[in-house]
């Protein structure tokens, strides 16, 4: 009986060694090429660019450097394909290392590929195993995906780095892959990135600016948002960490320009819908609190009825603001970019089910009101200009 179970246990041991074969298809790090960023053009020829910023190990600064010349820390290439896939064949022929595209944190669309269509591109991010669903998406804005990520970055060593820090901080608007791939394939809110330019051309202090939205409608760029209308969509976003507004509060003189300037300490905004007529209607309400960050005027806001004036002045420009963001969205873009669709298709489910093959083209003539309050809780220290008597 003892030799059985000596003779099973020997048997046991042997079994368990057979699947102990070793790696036998592993990978060793310096055989691998780290994609950091990557980028999707359509060249005049009509042939699809991709560039690929990858990560040299040997360049990247470490408390281990002693000095020396500094080696250049990325490499970009570029190739040319009938489409994506064979574009990335080409460059993998260029590189004695294996494309891992485990570590991409941004990926670009070229301003004129994306006007083309990116349905090719996103069904490359779906069936990539590779990809990661938490990297930025962006749209170059005035240029190619190719020369954003030829740019410097004079903060950090991998400018595909600074790209995405950038991303992070909530003072740009930004995509993950996964929710911009949700946007594309959904009827209820049409998609948007952060838009990427560069700056200061020809120069020695090129390098790039977020400091813009791409508009997509049935996954083609259609635009872009700027200044005041970008700071009205970040708002209905909940992205309003750090934002200013300025004022023109009085007529400005000599010694004074006239202007308040406050930034937003909370923000909430609220969507109702309903059915009317068999029509939508949306009404928006925005209530925030802000702080006094600089006032040029010789206004006491001290004073409530004088801080109650400002309120009303910035509760008003608000309200325009997010009004002609909304109006150029329906107009131009006929894109529904706040997403009014998905809160109609949670209050009104059955006149969803009817509207929401024709939303892209009903959302253009559905009316939408907004009404915004502003309270300010902070007036700060300085109260009114210093050179003329406060009133």
């Amino acid at each position: 009986m003892n030799l059985r179970r000596i003779s099973f246990s020997w048997l046991t041991v042997f079994l368990m060694l057979a699947l102990l074969t070793g790696c036998w298809d592993r990978t060793e790090m310096d055989e691998l090429a780290f994609i950091m960023a990557s980028g999707i053009d359509l060249a005049d020829d009509g042939q699809v660019e991709v560039t690929l910023q990858i990560a040299l190990p040997t360049g990247i600064p470490s408390s281990l450097t002693t000095g020396g010349k500094a080696k250049k820390p990325v490499l970009v290439v570029s190739a040319k394909g009938k489409d994506g896939m064979e574009a990335l064949g080409k460059l993998q022929q260029q590189l004695s290392r294996r494309i891992n595209l485990g570590h991409r944190g941004v990926f670009v669309f070229g301003e004129k590929y994306a006007r083309n269509g990116i349905v090719e591109a996103v069904d490359t991010l779906l069936r990539s195993p590779e990809s990661r669903f938490n990297s930025f998406i962006l749209t170059s804005s005035g240029t190619t995906a190719k020369e954003i990520l030829n740019s410097p970055y004079q903060l950090e060593s991998i400018p595909s780095i600074g790209i995405s820090n950038m991303q992070d901080n909530d003072f740009s608007f930004s995509v993950k892959t996964d929710k911009f791939i949700e946007m594309s394939a959904s009827l209820e809110v049409s998609a948007v990135t952060g838009a990427i330019r560069t700056i200061n051309k020809k120069t020695d202090n090129e390098t790039f600016m977020i400091d813009k939205s791409a508009v997509y409608r049935k996954n083609k760029l259609v635009g872009f948002l700027s200044g005041k209308e970008l700071k009205a969509f970040r708002l209905f976003k909940g992205n309003f960490n750090g934002m200013r507004f300025t004022v023109q509060m009085e007529p400005p003189k000599e010694s004074y320009k006239g202007t308040v300037a406050i930034q937003l300490l909370q923000a909430k905004t609220k969507i109702r819908t309903r059915i009317r007529n068999g029509m939508p209607e949306i009404a928006v309400a925005l209530k925030a609190t802000a702080q006094i960050m600089a006032n040029d005027t010789p206004t006491d806001f001290n004073k409530e009825t004088n801080l109650h004036s400002l309120e009303k002045k910035f509760s008003e420009e608000m309200q325009k603001e997010m009004t002609s963001m909304i109006s150029r969205t329906q107009n131009k873009f006929k894109a529904d970019i706040v997403g009014f669709g998905r809160e109609i298709h949670i209050e009104h489910p059955y006149f969803w089910k009817k509207a929401k093959s024709v939303w892209a083209d009903l959302y253009t003539k559905v009316p939408v009101s907004v009404k915004v309050d502003i309270t300010i809780e902070r007036i700060g220290r300085t109260q009114a200009h210093p050179n003329v008597q406060a009133k």
